[in-house]
């Protein structure tokens, strides 16, 4: 807890120096499953497919109709209560250049813990106040939540949900099925929120890669759409 509350502090003290925030089509926060469930080998299966994903030239396509007013974009590692990591602060795209030099510092991403429990609630808490501190202001604010398991960490998840309803913020899914097969369902029931929202099943950790493109591309969408 205590990394994540200073990467806030680190946002909140830019954000308030600047004043104001800066507009973006699009805030989103890559909230990426590190806990225990999710061996080394999975885990980079995720960084993996992730840093590909804005390497895919149908992705950097998609940035490009962002313009003019482009993305910020963020990645955290999450797991149990209290463990959030932000592993690249929100980042400014607004073109291909961009776009490929965060799939590079994607790639550079080392896991940093091995969770014993699965917190989605914590996930999705910590994803919102990192909206809420940051220097820009999405027309859309979306928190991208990818895992393998349900949650039992023992937070509050409807009370977490029900808190970035508030804040205007959409929650998507991408649920990992690798080893639970109706993992959709539960995340179509328990976590997903919003008007637009939605999930991207994946088969497997092999199946992340076409997951995590397919939704990038609803997601990255121009303010008329």
């Amino acid at each position: 807890m205590r990394w994540f509350l200073l990467a806030l502090q680190v946002c909140f003290c830019s954000s308030a120096m600047g004043q104001t925030t800066q507009p973006v089509t699009i805030e989103l926060v890559l909230a990426l499953d590190s806990s225990a469930s999710v061996d080394r080998h999975e885990f980079q299966l995720q960084l993996d497919g992730l840093a590909i994903a804005f390497r895919d030239e149908e992705v950097l396509r998609a940035v490009d109709t962002l313009k003019p007013l482009g993305a910020a974009i963020a990645v955290v590692q999450w797991g149990g209560a209290g463990e959030t990591r932000i592993v690249i602060p929100t980042t400014f795209i607004e073109s291909q250049r961009d776009a490929k030099a965060l799939g590079f510092r994607i790639g550079l991403i080392r896991r940093w813990l091995r969770a014993s429990s699965t917190s989605i609630a914590t996930a999705i808490d910590d994803s919102r106040l990192l909206m809420e501190s940051n220097a820009f202001d999405g027309h859309r604010k979306i928190i991208d939540v990818s895992g393998d398991g349900r949650d039992n960490g023992g937070a509050d998840l409807e009370g977490a949900r029900a808190r970035t309803k508030a804040s205007g913020i959409t929650i998507n899914g991408l649920p990992i099925m690798a080893d639970d097969e109706t993992l959709d369902s539960y995340y179509h029931d328990n976590v997903i929120q919003g008007a637009t929202s939605f999930i991207e099943p994946a088969r497997d950790f092999q199946d992340y890669v076409r997951a995590i493109k397919e939704k990038l591309l609803r997601e990255l969408r121009p303010l008329e759409s």
